[in-house]
């Protein structure tokens, strides 16, 4: 029983080294491709375009509730005011809800062509170089700097158009 364990336990290491893998750090990526930091700079310029829109309002808002608030205005004025406020209120939370959602969507859509991108590139890159799987690099407890194939994966990724 014991030598039938032993051959078992050989064999399987026997085919656990002839495995090969390699490594992405998806962190590297983010920080490093230029492509990653061209889409969220498209990102930022659409929070930037919201962020302005909102701030128009908000002033807009500032003012009305001035006048609002002013002793120099009769009745009939303050109440169109607060009508205005209420409405342009309505108006701002809306394009506020609207800024999240798009927001959000831009982002997500980013982020899946990126993760496709990267993955297709390992893909490649491991029929090409006969790796039986790719990981992330965190995954491992010891890897050799050789299996580390993020450079290459930056490289391609921000060499597609």
């Amino acid at each position: 029983m014991r030598k039938y364990l032993f051959a078992l336990l050989l064999v399987g290491n026997v085919a656990l080294a002839q495995q090969k893998f390699a490594c992405i750090d998806p962190n590297r990526i983010l920080s490093e491709s230029k492509i990653v930091k061209a889409k969220e700079a498209q990102l930022r310029s659409k929070v930037e375009e919201y962020q302005k829109r909102l701030d128009q309002i908000n002033k807009k808002l500032e003012d009305l509730k001035k006048q609002i608030e002013s002793r120099a205005i009769s009745q009939s004025v303050r109440e169109q005011r607060i009508k205005e406020y209420q409405k342009l209120e309505a108006e701002g939370m809306e394009l506020q809800q609207k800024a999240q959602r798009e927001l959000l969507e831009i982002k997500g859509n980013m982020e899946q062509q990126i993760i496709d991108k990267v993955k297709a590139i390992g893909e490649d890159i491991a029929k090409r170089q006969g790796f039986t799987g790719i990981l992330d690099c965190s995954a491992f407890v010891y890897m050799s700097p050789e299996i580390d194939i993020t450079k290459e994966v930056i490289q391609r990724l921000d060499s597609e158009k």
